[in-house]
């Protein structure tokens, strides 16, 4: 591994691995891109000439040069060609490692999850000058589910308005098999059913066992 810098080089020029298994979303790069600039730099194995780490963004750039946009913040313009930043000092010379690290570099990051809460009110401030989040990835449809989940994050309401009591239960079982079979059912429940809460999704499932006989 050599150390670690930054350098210019020709989109045209980038060399992408065709083996990658990570799907894009090119649309929505490309309106991050129109709305923040381009701020991630691609990195590129220096053994294999290859990406590692930058080949949606490398599909929206293309994209939008097609399309004749403007050259996005922070690139540069050279010969017709767009340069782009790439970190260079990364060598991996086994391939099984490459495309180990590639997959890894989108993996990871998925398992992070989100602490929901804390998104939701990221979102509201957001919002707050911007309706559209489709720039950062999200669609109505999902924040909507979040709310489901969660419930908005009022804290006005909270502090005005008397707290609800919730009753809890302890669950025991005889085996794993019977806990097993019981967290399939909350999930089929949670697949199938309305409700911001288990109860209320259980309570429409026996409404619908009563109704259907």
């Amino acid at each position: 591994m050599s150390e670690i810098d930054i350098e210019w080089t020709k989109l045209s020029e980038l060399k992408t691995e065709p083996k990658n298994p990570k799907k894009h979303d090119i649309e929505k790069i490309m309106l991050s891109i129109e709305r923040f600039g381009f701020i991630n730099p691609f990195i590129k194995n220096y053994d294999t000439g290859k990406l590692l780490a930058g080949h949606g963004r490398k599909q929206a750039l293309e994209l939008m040069k097609k399309k004749g946009l403007t050259i996005p913040e922070q690139l540069k313009e050279e010969d017709g060609d767009w340069l782009v930043p790439v970190v260079s000092g990364v060598n991996i010379e086994s391939e099984k490692d490459a495309l180990a690290y590639l997959v890894a570099d989108n993996r990871l990051v998925e398992l992070g999850g989100w602490n929901a809460p804390e998104l939701l009110e990221a979102i509201e401030q957001i919002t707050d000058s911007t309706p559209d989040l489709e720039d950062i990835g999200l669609a109505d449809e999902e924040v909507e589910a979040l709310y489901v989940d969660d419930g908005p994050l009022d804290t006005a309401q909270e502090n005005t308005e008397p707290k609800e009591f919730n009753i809890y239960f302890d669950m025991f079982f005889e085996n794993d098999y019977q806990q097993e079979m019981f967290y399939r059912f909350l999930e089929h429940l949670k697949t199938k059913y309305p409700g911001d809460t288990i109860a209320e999704r259980l309570d429409n499932h026996i409404l619908d066992m009563i109704k259907n006989g």
